[in-house]
């Protein structure tokens, strides 16, 4: 009993160090635990004990075992219950969508701005074939996720069968994690080279973050990921999971999104509209000066419209395009309007304004991506175009987000608007009636408002409907994606709030927004606002942004411009390397895939092309998952038939996305020289 003693403590001083030399953060949670217990500050709730020729846990509260049966038999059955398959305690990571032959050449043959399966139509008509998920499996498993340590014993016995290159490793008890450490030896799940991922009695927006970090390492192999949940630990980290994989980027806004939204700026400048300063200082204007209310199209929106219709003169009025309609019905004159949205599917918003004349003073926010179509419906001196991911202008600044409720936010923040009042910001459906948006919105829908308990599949579940914290009430029902999207706008929050930023009310009663102060629209003291002279904020606007706004590019910005062209031509030079290379086999091609994605992830651009590099990211994202699944099932036999098929497919289909950003980079220069 003794040695075992030893050999435990032997065991946890060993982790320690490893976890020292990983990851320090979690080692001081460890240390400082162990301290507080030894200093009597902390009361153990668990006893390791050996019994049997095994530990356990006892519970000396309640009495419990953490297993029961043997820990080192509850870990060979763990193992025994994995396997390759693509269906089971997994994780789907793509859409899966269905393309056969005749639509897969009709998509090929469109312009990759037309339609963003345009460049990977061939690779997913050909997994389609044979690598059905029903009827395929893996070969190996590169990633995997442990949700729930207990001991640990299961995750040696789980890594001795996968081999796995990646594992995420998630327990929410702190004590008990730091019990496992006299028990499993975790440098030994590195003994492959494997990567570590913990995250260790996380708050949700760390565990969101480490999350996101997982799903980046070796994304190339995200396309299914399988996962072991320990029967004693809660799955609610398992549906976080999933709620983060349907809002990555490359699902909400791809690669061919993208690169239109980073072209369009140019086909702007050459109709010299203005492109707007978001990053500097707006201290001590109007913004900071007066109240901003924010509308949004949630259904608190709906609820509100006779306290709108009361109060709105008290207030800097901003909104999202989907109202025009209404505010144009109930005589609302918004002094900014904001949008992003590039697709035809937003004409509407505009289309069904009876008199565009009624917001000739009204202030046009939109962002680069926003189609000439929908601008040209606004007179021009009113419109101030601000970039996203395009960082055309010397100032470097933009902001990027799949809602435009969240971009809104974001920038009264960058403009330094001191006091924000936010209607209609409900990233959730109304809590009686199911509705998505307020019933003014051209895609208002109805969900059923029953929590989902599935968890893992494909991103279906994009719609289901999980709980969050609520602004009036404790929780409300939200769907995965409107779950996403208030996670994404509590970052753009974090990411862009001021210290002139003092107080935000959210007056939706939907989901709770980070650091705002929830107030019922009726409880808002409007007697203490002063009723604004519109056509003087009107004046006051027009003359800031003008005075941060540009129409053209001068000579560094379009030497910058030159830059991204070389390093197009750096990247198409890599791609036509790969393409005289010569494969042996399968595995020979997939090492040879694995350094041309390297090369071009990492090829050292300036500053300048970090645009460009970030399609390229995303395409990849986008059409990697299919390339290495194919590479990766078990059933594919003729090994020289799928290199020949993705050497045909991929690499044209890469060098397809560079030369089209290429070619418009070099007509807008031809423009500029012909002026």
């Amino acid at each position: 009993m003794q040695s075992i003693e030893l050999k435990a403590i032997e065991t946890y001083n060993d982790n320690l160090l490893f976890l020292q030399e990983i990851q320090p953060e979690l080692f001081e949670k460890v240390y400082a635990l162990t301290h507080a217990i030894e200093q009597g500050f902390f009361q153990e709730r668990y006893l390791l004990e050996y019994k049997d020729g095994y530990f356990d846990v006892l519970e000396p509260s309640t009495g419990n075992w953490l297993y029961n049966i043997s820990s080192l038999t509850h870990a060979e059955l763990a193992a025994d219950s994995i396997n390759y398959s693509k269906t089971e305690n997994v994780f789907e990571t793509f859409a899966d969508v269905r393309i056969d032959d005749e639509y897969a050449q009709e998509l090929q043959d469109m312009d990759i701005s037309e339609n963003s399966y345009s460049g990977a139509a061939g690779v997913i008509n050909y997994s389609n074939k044979h690598a059905d998920k029903d009827t395929t499996t893996m070969k190996k498993l590169y990633k995997f996720i442990f949700l729930g340590v207990g001991l640990g014993l299961h995750l040696q016995t789980i890594h001795e069968k996968l081999q796995s290159n990646v594992y995420f490793i998630i327990e929410d008890d702190l004590e008990l994690f730091r019990l496992s450490l006299f028990v499993t030896k975790y440098r030994e799940l590195t003994n492959n080279g494997a990567e570590l991922i913990f995250s260790i009695f996380d708050d949700e927006d760390t565990f969101r973050n480490i999350t996101n970090f997982f799903l980046k390492e070796h994304f190339i192999y995200n396309h299914y990921i399988k996962f072991f949940n320990l029967l004693s630990h809660s799955n609610k980290k398992l549906k976080t999971i999933q709620s983060i994989i349907v809002g990555q980027n490359y699902l909400t806004f791809n690669y061919s999104a993208l690169s239109n939204s980073l072209l369009r700026p140019l086909s702007h400048l050459k109709n010299e509209y203005k492109l707007l300063d978001i990053g500097s200082s707006y201290q001590d204007t109007v913004f900071t000066k007066k109240p901003l209310l924010l509308l949004g199209a949630g259904p608190s929106f709906g609820k509100n419209i006779k306290w709108l219709i009361q109060n709105h003169h008290k207030f800097i009025v901003v909104t999202v395009a989907p109202l025009l309609a209404k505010l144009e019905e109930l005589k609302i004159k918004p002094d900014i309007v904001t949008h992003v949205h590039g697709f035809a599917d937003a004409l509407p918003h505009v289309e069904k304004v009876k008199d565009i004349s009624f917001f000739d003073d009204t202030i046009c926010l939109f962002g680069g991506f926003t189609s000439p179509e929908f601008m040209s419906y606004f007179k021009q001196e009113n419109v101030f175009i601000f970039e996203g991911s395009s960082r055309y202008k010397r100032w470097n600044t933009g902001i990027t987000s799949s809602n435009i409720g969240s971009i809104a936010y974001g920038l009264l923040l960058m403009l330094y608007a001191k006091e924000i009042y936010l209607l209609g910001l409900d990233f959730a459906p109304d809590q009686e009636s199911g509705d998505t948006h307020s019933s003014t919105h051209n895609y208002v829908k109805n969900v059923d408002l029953q929590e989902d308990e599935t968890i893992g599949g494909g991103l279906v579940y994009r719609t289901a409907i999980i709980k969050t914290k609520g602004n009036f009430r404790d929780e409300v029902f939200t769907t995965l994606m409107f779950n996403e999207w208030k996670d994404e706008c509590n970052a753009v929050a974090n990411t862009y709030r001021t210290s002139v930023n003092e107080h935000v009310y959210n007056l939706s009663d939907g989901a709770y927004i980070n650091d705002t102060i929830d107030l019922k629209p009726d409880d808002v003291i409007i007697s203490s606002l002063e009723e604004l002279d519109k056509k003087d904020i009107h004046k006051q606007l027009l003359a800031i942004l003008n005075s941060k706004s540009e129409n053209f590019l001068n000579d560094e910005e379009l030497y910058n411009l030159r830059a991204r062209v070389e390093y197009c031509d750096n990247i198409i030079n890599i791609l036509d390397a790969h393409a005289k290379s010569t494969h042996y086999n399968l595995d020979h091609y997939h090492y040879n895939l694995l350094g041309v994605f390297y090369n071009i992830l990492t090829d050292e651009g300036q500053v300048e092309s970090s645009d460009m590099n970030y399609i390229i990211t995303l395409y990849l994202r986008f059409v990697s998952g299919f390339i290495f699944d194919l590479i990766n099932t078990k059933e594919i036999k003729d090994e020289e038939e799928l290199i020949t098929h993705l050497d045909d497919v991929v690499i044209p289909q890469i060098r397809r996305v560079i030369v089209h950003f290429k070619d418009n980079l070099e007509d807008y220069l031809h423009f500029i020289e012909k002026k």
